[in-house]
């Protein structure tokens, strides 16, 4: 234990706070005796890397320590102390706990809520989906802002943020709701993310056992970017500062990334009074922001704009939406193949990446043979061809299953399973002909039964009967009991989908995600006692054709050669994403840069009720932050990310054909510099 007073590093994005509390950390850790060790915190899995790597860089000879995230040092705790927990709680620690995820939780708290969602409580948030999501939200805005379950609904109804004619009867269900979800969840031994910061900070921090173990543990804090950390983290880091402990926290005022997702940077700012305080202002990649004057981001707030911008901000304008995805992507495959710039070294930043954007900015790019990747991309994982291949075996396998399989679905996952040695239009045949829907049984019939069965290649005829041999061969195992439905997605992989190396790193990843989550279906659905596994098979692929599972599994490490060239890529990301990602770039391409989603809050609903700093009766038309202050500290923190040129791109009108004139508008009036002009 160090009673050294504690630091508390300041600065904006880019810095070098990260590689001072790395400093901060390898110094302690020569300088102290095993086995003490510290507890170092990030906010993020991009963050433990980060930090990881920059601890490595600096002297790769010393082992800093075990870094974790917020949550999960919480989650790894709850679970090591559990039974601790249900003391407390007069829960039976018999009971393994099982980690809930969000899709879960979700499937699992509609059915619970089904016959209890009223027209009255629908109206006010809704689909049945966004309804169970909300409440949801709820529980865990208040269970990382320190607030009770019991006391969500009396801040609700104190904060006009939901206002409706006859409320109490309302608010009374959404009590109702949330209490027997936790109710339940807790009588099996299912923990949400909510329930495990819950238990966390309500029971386990407070017990007088589990804080002798974090003295016993630990010798030291150090924590970074503590302002994305939920409101719970202060207490933690109160009780190792209240105990006379040293180390080193990070603040970036111009970050407060998650601000309205659960964190609370203004209420963790009051540890900076227990601290040294330490400001670092020059840039560690010599920034725009530090190169430029970047007080012209004050206009939304009164300021007015230069004569001209800097010579660093260019834009690209076109008229149409359309026009403007197809100018950005040909100026970034030209500037690429001119040597100008490597691909690695470009992001295109959006206020909101649709479909649309996304689709044509990475077909168009990759067309001319340069790598695109979209960070953190949330695509189901139905909308990958091998996820939909796999879910069309199931009901050929599993009994009770036919009203869940089609043609048009047997005829993709031929062409799919075949590694394409059967087409689109045979698969199309093969589907029309051979497949025999049956509600019970569907199965593929044998080729002959297909008249025009000549018509087809050798290849696809020979591609077509394995498929269908070793389907009847893996259905005749199931029947005898070989039916766990993990072993049986395996084999699917294993026989279809061995050669990994056709596969490209998105497919590998989205075929960890998907065994990852059919093995969290599977461990509830045994915590629940459902052992009727046709029906679980049914509610399985229902769950991931709704869409909501995206393609996010846990990271691995990949080794040096192959990472570099999976990095060499395009980075496209909406603003969240890239921030969170705590990235720079030489070059960034800010899109729709006139859109007025660039000023917008996507905070959560009502996330301003369980902040800290909440008053009760506060005005509805509160937020958090206003647009202005919004949009300047974004546009700030980007900057900060950025060395070489931003290009500022707007089209008149948006998808919807709607002129756009959002706050960053001003910057893109005529007194701007065009990129066409400078080519010219």
């Amino acid at each position: 234990m160090s009673n050294s007073q504690p630091l508390w590093i300041i600065g904006n994005s880019c810095c070098g706070k990260t590689t001072r509390l790395a400093s901060l950390i390898l110094e302690w850790v020569k300088t102290t005796s095993f086995p003490d060790k510290p507890l170092i915190l990030c906010a993020n899995r991009h963050g433990t890397k980060i930090l990881g790597d920059t601890i490595s860089r600096l002297n790769p000879n010393l082992h800093g320590g075990k870094i974790r995230t917020v949550f999960g040092l919480m989650r790894e705790d709850v679970m090591l102390f559990y039974p601790l927990i249900c003391e407390g709680l007069s829960l039976p620690s018999t009971i393994i706990p099982l980690a809930l995820r969000p899709e879960a939780e979700q499937e699992l708290a509609t059915q619970l809520w089904h016959q209890s969602l009223t027209p009255e409580l629908l109206g006010i948030f809704g689909s049945e989906y966004d309804c169970v999501r909300r409440i949801l939200d709820f529980m865990t805005l208040a269970a990382t802002g320190g607030v009770t379950p019991e006391n969500i609904v009396d801040r609700l109804s104190k904060s006009n943020i939901m206002i409706m004619d006859n409320g109490k009867p309302i608010f009374e269900l959404i009590d109702k709701l949330i209490l027997q979800w936790r109710y339940w969840c807790l009588e099996r031994g299912l923990l949400s993310y909510s329930i495990q910061y819950e238990l966390y900070w309500r029971y386990l921090l407070p017990n007088a056992h589990y804080q002798q173990y974090l003295k016993d543990s630990y010798g030291a804090i150090f924590a970074d970017d503590v302002d994305d950390y939920p409101a719970i983290v202060k207490d933690l880091a109160q009780f190792f500062l209240d105990n006379g402990y040293g180390g080193a926290f990070t603040f970036n005022p111009t970050g407060k990334v998650r601000l309205g997702y659960n964190a609370d940077p203004d209420y963790l700012q009051q540890l900076a009074s227990y601290c040294q305080i330490e400001s670092l202002s020059v840039s560690a990649i010599d920034s725009l922001g530090s190169k430029i004057e970047t007080s012209i981001f004050d206009f939304p707030q009164g300021e007015s704009l230069p004569p001209q911008l800097p010579e660093e901000m260019i834009t690209i304008k076109t008229d149409l939406r359309g026009d403007l995805l197809q100018e950005t992507a040909h100026y970034i495959i030209k500037s690429i193949q001119s040597g100008k710039i490597q691909p690695r070294e470009i992001a295109v930043i959006a206020a909101g990446l649709d479909e649309i954007a996304r689709y044509t900015l990475v077909s168009t790019i990759e067309q001319a043979g340069i790598k695109v990747k979209v960070l953190n991309e949330q695509r189901g994982l139905v909308a990958f061809a091998t996820v939909r291949s796999i879910l069309t075996i199931l009901p050929l396998l599993y009994e009770d299953n036919g009203r869940l399989v089609t043609p048009d679905m047997v005829a993709e996952m031929l062409v799919i399973l075949s590694q394409e040695d059967i087409d689109l239009v045979r698969g199309g045949l093969l589907a029309d002909s051979c497949f025999y829907p049956d509600l019970r049984s569907p199965t593929l019939l044998n080729v002959e039964s297909f008249r025009r069965w000549d018509r087809l290649s050798h290849k696809s005829l020979q591609s077509y009967n394995q498929i269908r041999d070793w389907i009847n061969q893996t259905k005749t195992e199931i029947e005898k009991g070989e039916n766990n439905l993990l072993m049986t997605l395996d084999r699917i992989i294993k026989h279809f989908f061995t050669n990994t190396m056709q596969l490209d790193a998105s497919n590998i990843s989205v075929l960890r995600e998907f065994r990852e989550t059919a093995q969290h279906f599977w461990e509830i659905n045994q915590r629940l006692h459902n052992h009727n596994v046709n029906l679980i098979v049914a509610q399985f692929i229902t769950l991931l054709r709704k869409g909501t599972i995206t393609a996010n599994p846990f990271p691995v490490t990949i080794i040096p050669p192959l990472q570099e060239i999976q990095n060499n890529a395009v980075s496209i990301a909406p603003i969240y994403q890239y921030r969170v990602s705590r990235q720079h770039h030489p070059w960034q391409f800010w899109l729709d840069v006139g859109s007025s989603y660039w000023s917008k809050s996507s905070q959560l609903f009502a996330s301003s009720v369980f902040l800290k700093s909440w008053q009760p009766n506060s005005n509805i038309l509160d937020e958090i932050e206003s647009e202005d202050e919004r949009i300047t500290r974004i546009t700030k923190d980007l900057l900060g990310r950025v060395t070489e040129k931003v290009f500022l791109c707007h089209s008149t009108l948006d998808v919807n054909g709607m002129e756009q004139k959002g706050k960053l508008f001003p910057l893109v009036m005529d007194y701007s510099k065009d990129v066409r002009a400078l080519e010219s």
